[in-house]
């Protein structure tokens, strides 16, 4: 009697093992994510919404921030797993005092099919309409928004200001979240935008409040050139979370890109819409970047950014690079989900 229940507890202590071990292989790892919440961020909100993340035993905490530079600090104390934007000086110069921040994928780039309308200098469609400005020569003088001078978003309005034959000091930058950039022009604060999409259909076409001028199109001055990426930090790099990660991400994209060139976005759109307000529901009137389908990393445009800071003294010093790229996750995630074509 005492030796069948005895065995009944055992039994019973068993279950309860099994249950609670089973529940901690199922709770999710959390991983701490930044973005700047534009459309070269669809990967991430595709795949929460699609439940790839999840399937790969990952829960995403979304952190929204104004540039890749302010991830830095972050990631290089191991506080964020994952950056997300632009190639930036601070970047550079935290790669040249040794700090171990990997670049993992290209997320977004200005390669076919991205076309006129990706991005560009918007300017006030009053100074437009009473013939102040016409071309790029005209901006000479003027206030230009920017998110940020410590990003590419310098390099695309610099290439744009040369077409007109004007320089860094021939106007004034004005430095502010894209979240303003709206009321700023609302308040005439500001006479032009360094915008993107979706923001720039948002201010062009359907609030009518500032146009393109074409010559200073991303199209024209940075096609092909690498305008988002994805960054690790040294602690996330070294766990199997981050191999796990990139293969949610990158097939989360692919469903983006494949819904783009079916001509089927409005699921895609309606997804990204409930985390970026800015993109039409509808995808009405979007113009969509490149999006990288097999992540590779077009070191050519990142040493050309360089090239140009160092030509403008915002960085001092040259970096190699390449010593920080890492392509072991997108090479497993490949591996994992075969090569896109």
């Amino acid at each position: 009697m005492i030796q069948s229940k005895l065995i009944k507890l055992t039994h019973f202590l068993l279950s309860i093992l099994f249950f609670l071990d089973g529940h901690a292989q199922s709770e999710p790892t959390k991983v701490s994510v930044s973005l700047l919440y534009t459309a070269a961020d669809v990967g991430i909100f595709m795949g929460i919404e699609k439940g790839y993340f999840k399937d790969q035993g990952i829960s995403i905490d979304l952190n929204r921030m104004t540039s890749a530079a302010d991830a830095i600090a972050l990631l290089a104390t191991d506080k964020l797993d994952v950056g997300s934007g632009s190639f930036t000086p601070g970047l550079l110069n935290a790669l040249k005092r040794g700090v171990p921040i990997q670049i993992v994928t290209e997320k977004s780039n200005m390669a076919p099919p991205a076309g006129p309308g990706s991005g560009g200098i918007l300017v006030r469609n009053e100074l437009k309409a009473n013939g102040t400005v016409k071309t790029i020569a005209d901006l000479k003088g003027r206030k230009i928004a920017v998110n940020s001078l410590q990003s590419t978003s310098l390099n695309y309005v610099m290439r744009g200001l040369a077409k007109g034959g004007l320089t860094r000091e021939d106007v004034v930058f004005v430095e502010m979240p894209f979240s303003q950039f709206i009321p700023a022009l609302e308040k005439k604060a500001v006479d032009a935008v360094m915008v993107y999409n979706p923001l720039l259909q948002t201010i062009d076409e359907k609030m009518k409040l500032a146009s393109n001028l074409p010559e200073a199109d991303l199209d024209k001055t940075s096609k092909f050139d690498t305008t988002n990426l994805m960054f690790y930090s040294d602690k996330f790099s070294k766990s199997q979370t981050a191999k796990s990660f990139m293969i949610a991400h990158l097939k989360a994209q692919r469903d983006f890109l494949r819904m783009i060139q079916q001509g089927n976005t409005s699921e895609a759109c309606r997804i990204v819409n409930k985390y970026v307000p800015a993109m039409p529901v509808d995808c009405g009137g979007m113009v969509f970047g490149s999006l990288n389908s097999n992540g590779e990393i077009n070191i050519e445009s990142l040493e050309r950014y360089q090239k140009e800071w160092l030509q403008w003294g915002v960085v001092k010093d040259s970096v190699d690079i390449r010593k920080s790229i890492n392509y072991d996750f997108i090479k497993n995630a490949n591996s994992a989900l075969g090569i896109y074509k």
